[in-house]
């Protein structure tokens, strides 16, 4: 840890500086070790965001022992069901959050606070750092298995580019359930910046009065954060002038929210980035390229090798979409105690092995394609298809014209089984008036875009602002069964 780091209050005044951040760190490693943590086991956190997220995942990292941590949005019958895959030694919970998630492993956090320093850490911990578990699947959960290496070399790969120093100040909006959330709050440790640690900042009116207050130099956010906030500077004529630069994954923008950027964040460099859970800040657009090429992925990070292939293994052309393959040291070790499905997604394919070798290999489901100058595009997902009426079609070109209709804030585009056609392809609009206004446009707008086979057979307005994953992510799962069922 840098001697300048220090956490910082939403309402811009220091927390903690350093010092007063380890010996935090130390009581609670203390009360771990009284309560038999050892190295390699698992510690689950169902916590309200803020500092003691961050302090006790430190302190778990400080014992050699893994973290895993439940999204707070996350109701009680999902939260026994990740413990129960993750099999925690100690699981810790919010004051009062005991009585509603029944018998496990549980204390609450106020119980954790009684312990004096212990003494220096022993950092000779195995590597196994994180279970992160994704969303958007169903059935059992997904805890993809995260490396120390894993996030030491994705800080690395992102510090070659935000440059960050102890004059920085990061606000973490990202959970640390994701790595995107462990690795804002590792580069501030590393760099000696300062980083806020907010609760849920629900409206963008809230998280332009923080940002203001604690003096904000990075945000990182995932695209439904960047919409709402951009729009809501726009309809004010405010400007972010003291952020130094902006960063997004996490999904498409609308062309509108890019094309503005400039304007709301004037001093700001954009960096556009690509990554997954399991395989995380792989690819990234230079800020000297973004007004040329929005929207696209950019290219590989140093060190790190992307292979676009075809289902037979060979290499697609330019041009040519085929799955994004990553390669190396960024792709993680698997999904926990899943070895079928680790097999299936992290395995070389049959006929595979003469081009990839046989080093660690993570197979994105992403279609993408290289364009001449070596740029990646995101062209859909290849389990998000829709067969309609013995043509295919993909989800994200149907749903990427439906952002480039003025005033849908955002889209979502699915298939559901249909005994004429197979599919019907069905879709939900967010609008900034929130009401069926729009229909006929957007309507209008497809059929000039699109073929005929694309055109949606049933579109609708989701009632008011779509719902958010525990990810933060467009909670698409839920959209589509509304679709689906009405």
């Amino acid at each position: 840890m840098n001697a300048t780091f220090h956490v910082i209050d939403p309402t811009g005044t220091r927390r903690f500086d350093a010092a007063e951040w380890a010996a935090q760190v130390s009581s609670l490693r203390a009360t771990l070790l009284e309560k038999g943590v050892a190295p390699g086991d698992r510690v689950l956190a169902w916590l309200p965001r803020g500092w003691e997220e961050a302090a006790l995942c430190q302190a778990i990292w400080d014992l050699g022992a893994v973290w895993v941590s439940v999204p707070r949005r996350l109701a009680a019958p999902q939260v026994r069901e990740m413990l129960a895959d993750a099999s925690p030694t100690l699981s810790i919970c919010g004051p009062r959050d005991r009585s509603r998630l029944g018998d496990g492993p549980w204390i609450e956090w106020p119980e954790l606070l009684s312990s004096p320093p212990a003494g220096e850490p022993d950092h000779s911990h195995p590597d196994l750092a994180a279970l992160c578990y994704t969303s958007g699947s169903t059935g059992r959960p997904k805890g993809v298995m995260v490396s120390h290496a894993n996030l030491d070399g994705a800080v690395q790969r992102i510090e070659a580019y935000l440059r960050h120093t102890p004059y920085d100040r990061l606000l973490s909006l990202m959970p640390l359930s994701s790595p995107w959330g462990l690795l804002q709050w590792r580069m501030a440790l590393q760099a000696g910046a300062g980083i806020v640690l907010p609760p849920v900042v629900a409206m963008a009116s809230e998280l332009v009065k923080t940002l203001r207050a604690a003096e904000v130099t990075g945000l990182a956010a995932l695209p439904p954060t960047w919409v709402a906030l951009v729009d809501y500077l726009d309809s004010r004529q405010e400007t972010l002038p003291g952020l130094r630069y902006i960063t997004t994954s996490g999904g498409a923008l609308p062309r509108r929210v890019l094309d503005r950027f400039h304007a709301v964040f004037p001093h700001a460099e954009v960096w556009m980035t690509y990554g997954l859970t399991e395989a995380f800040r792989t690819t990234v657009l230079p800020a000297s390229d973004f007004d040329r090429l929005k929207g696209s992925l950019g290219k590989p990070c140093p060190g790190v090798r992307i292979e676009i292939l075809q289902p037979d293994g060979t290499s697609a052309e330019t041009d040519e979409p085929g799955e994004l393959v990553h390669l190396g040291d960024c792709v993680t070790h698997g999904y926990w105690q899943q070895p079928e499905l680790t097999r299936e997604v992290f395995a070389i394919r049959p006929g595979h092995e003469a081009f990839l070798g046989n080093g660690p290999v993570h197979y994105s489901g992403d279609l993408v394609r290289r364009d001449a100058e070596g740029y990646l595009w995101f062209e859909g997902r290849t389990d998000d298809l829709i067969k309609t009426g013995g043509y295919r079609t993909s989800a994200s070109v149907i749903e990427e014209a439906l952002l480039a209709v003025p005033g849908v804030v955002h889209a979502v585009v699915g298939g559901v089984p249909d005994e004429g056609l197979g599919q019907q392809i069905v879709a939900a609009i967010e609008t900034e008036s929130g009401d069926d206004g729009l229909l006929d446009a957007a309507r209008s707008s497809l059929r000039r875009a699109l073929a005929s086979h694309q055109q949606p057979h049933v579109l609708r307005v989701w009632p008011e602002k779509m719902p958010l994953n525990p990810n933060g992510k467009l909670d698409r799962a839920r959209i589509l069964d509304w679709l689906a069922h009405g």
